[in-house]
């Protein structure tokens, strides 16, 4: 079987599949995709990955061990025309270099290709269009709204990310639709909790800075740490985080800047050792369809905070069992989750146990990929 995988992807992540001499165009800052393609090349698949770039000026092939890697190009306001170039090169290169299924992510322009590439296509939804849209009413999401109500009207085969989207679909699309979880990379399972390696800092990973991700609230709940705890920090990770990006604007407007760090993108491992080092992972996001960051926190060692009714995070926390549930909506609810993490060494302890034996054993590579390629053959045999 070769397996098809279209999405965005972190392609520093695929380098070890690819010669030596190969230089990478820019990817995105999505690791999940590009680990999928990892995992099934391992387990002995050949793999021919489908993914665009702002780093090119026409698609791009690449050879590697197992692996074809096919770039297309991206382009500066591309859902003005539902992407309508990017879907264009994509399905070009789908059925230049064809798979025996195609297993595309999420529900815009990639499932868009793959679904007319007239092969075995599994779109795989990783959020919820019309919720985001409800958060961000702006033209983009408008065009990807409409995007996905093309593509889950053509859509045979799906899958969720977590049983929060599997409970957002129609019962229709739910009867062709498995949860499918994510899973956290292997090589962080070896970076087990040590106190001594935690710093005086909490941190949140968050690409936007709008009213989806909250980051403005958690601003003025560490503000109000900062009270008790002079010498903590609070670091932020993502697009929209960095040094006089919209979060040090707010923060500076406001005057609760005291102790932040705005430190933008920054690389996968970095992002990794950062959430490993940390004494608090804070995600104050008020909607998830999954929590990538949350898991790497959970396996890591890391207590976490998330919102009480954002999306999936009560599911990947346990309900409570595996990380501080708290009103994300409210900066006192968040200071009372993180003081009583900071002056509660056994409460800490105890979310860091349940978390790690709970992302271990729902989470792991070997369980999500195995659930991949089982649906994989289930398709093509239909």
């Amino acid at each position: 079987m070769i397996i098809g995988i279209a999405g965005p992807m972190s392609l520093e992540l695929l380098k070890k599949k690819l010669p030596e001499n190969i230089e990478l165009p820019s990817g995105y800052p999505f690791p999940m995709t590009a680990m999928l393609v990892n995992g099934l090349i391992e387990r002995g698949y050949r793999v021919i990955a489908f993914t665009t770039s702002k780093g090119i000026r026409e698609p791009l092939v690449l050879h590697g061990h197992k692996l074809t890697l096919c770039i297309a190009k991206w382009q500066p306001h591309a859902a003005r025309d539902l992407f309508y170039s990017e879907r264009k090169d994509l399905l070009m290169l789908m059925k230049e270099y064809q798979a025996d299924i195609i297993n595309a992510q999420w529900s815009y322009e990639f499932a868009w290709a793959a679904s007319s590439a007239k092969i075995p296509c599994l779109i795989t939804l990783r959020d919820h269009a019309m919720t985001i849209f409800r958060y961000q009413t702006d033209p983009y999401r408008f065009m990807r709204l409409i995007m996905n109500y093309i593509v889950l009207k053509k859509a045979k085969y799906l899958s969720v990310n977590s049983k929060y989207l599997y409970n957002k679909l129609d019962t229709q699309k739910k009867g062709r639709t498995r949860i499918i979880p994510n899973f956290y990379p292997k090589f962080i399972e070896g970076l087990a909790y040590n106190q001594a390696e935690k710093s005086k800092y909490i941190l949140s990973v968050s690409n936007g800075f709008g009213k989806i991700k909250n980051i403005d609230t958690a601003l003025k709940a560490f503000a109000l740490v900062r009270k008790y705890y002079h010498d903590i920090e609070y670091y932020l990770i993502g697009d929209g985080m960095e040094p006089s990006g919209p979060a040090y604007q707010f923060a500076k407007k406001k005057n609760i800047i005291c102790g932040v760090k705005f430190l933008g993108k920054v690389p996968f491992n970095e992002v990794i050792n950062k959430i490993h080092k940390a004494q608090i992972f804070l995600h104050p996001s008020r909607e998830e369809s999954f929590g990538m960051a949350v898991l790497e926190a959970m396996i890591m060692g890391t207590p976490v905070i998330g919102g009480e009714k954002s999306g999936n995070i009560p599911y990947l926390l346990d309900h409570g069992k595996a990380g501080e549930l708290c009103n994300v909506n409210s900066p006192e609810d968040i200071e009372k989750s993180i003081l009583k993490i900071l002056q509660d060494e056994d409460y800490a302890e105890k979310l860091m146990s349940n978390a790690y034996i709970y992302a271990k054993k729902k989470y792991s590579e070997n369980i999500i990929v195995s659930k991949y390629i089982d649906y994989y053959y289930d398709i093509l045999n239909q």
